[in-house]
């Protein structure tokens, strides 16, 4: 009986050894384990950080872009006119002719010959209508370069900025109380 003892008491201190191992081996991952993710909570919370920042300074930022425009653009139109133009004649006529003038003296006749030299001064306005339609036609070749800027602040993608950095800012909150949880030392139920 001492020789069974003997190897029950041999087994019995080889499990137990092999339970202290494994029971080791189990601690000291959940430990590393602890660690990892440690690690990881502050990779976790400087990337919430970091991008915070971004979203903050893309919301004082301004979209600039430059619209090429190299184009030919047709024209063609009827453009009606009406005026009127006022036309002052301000010059003097020179008349020199001989004027006949026929005299009837009953029995014969007779030609009188009158000569006429004057000037004639003239001083007038004359109102001219014009009614024109004139027709255009035409190509108008546009090489314009446009720039655009537009501050991010102005467009509703600051609005969803603002979400983004509040649930970004909750989610810092979450990472923050999971480090207070897992730096807490381990404890066992009840203490």
């Amino acid at each position: 009986m001492k020789k069974g003892y003997l190897i029950v008491l041999i087994i019995l201190a080889v499990g137990t050894l092999s339970s202290l191992a494994l029971n080791g081996v189990v601690i000291f991952g959940l430990l590393r384990a602890r660690r990892i993710t440690l690690e990881a909570q502050q990779v976790a919370q400087d990337t919430v950080t970091e991008t915070r920042a971004v979203i903050t300074g893309i919301g004082e930022d301004t979209f600039a872009y430059t619209v090429e425009l190299e184009q030919e653009i047709p024209i063609a139109t009827s453009i009606p006119f009406e005026e009127e133009i006022t036309v002052p004649i301000n010059t003097t006529i020179p008349i020199n002719t001989t004027v006949v003038v026929p005299i009837d003296l009953g029995i014969t006749s007779y030609d009188l010959q009158v000569p006429i030299r004057t000037i004639i001064p003239v001083d007038l306005e004359v109102v001219v209508p014009i009614s024109q339609t004139v027709d255009v036609a035409t190509t108008v070749p546009l090489d314009v370069d446009i720039p655009i800027e537009i501050p991010i602040a102005d467009t509703p993608l600051v609005g969803y900025m603002e979400e983004l950095d509040a649930a970004l800012a909750r989610l810092g909150e979450g990472l923050t109380q999971l480090e207070g949880r897992l730096e807490k030392p381990l404890s066992r139920e009840g203490e």
